[in-house]
């Protein structure tokens, strides 16, 4: 089990490290409306913006699922 466990660490680490990349990677939006809610677009991204956005989302909820994982995992 240790093995596991230490495997798991492991891809936490490798996705936490992609996501910060994948987020710096992302070209920032121009206008305060979407710091105010303005924007109504959120899941529209077009082009590779998109895709580096789906892939942050994809690795947000895999890295959120790997820190439930992890929490729990008794030691």
């Amino acid at each position: 089990m240790d093995v596991l466990y230490t495997l798991l660490i492991l891809l936490y680490l490798g996705v936490a490290g992609l996501l910060v990349y994948l987020v710096l990677a992302q070209e920032p939006r121009q206008g305060a409306g979407d710091l105010m809610g303005g924007s109504t677009d959120l899941f529209s991204a077009r082009g590779v913006t998109g895709g580096l956005y789906r892939l942050t989302v994809i690795l947000g909820v895999v890295f959120a699922a790997l820190a439930l994982v992890l929490g729990l995992w008794p030691r």
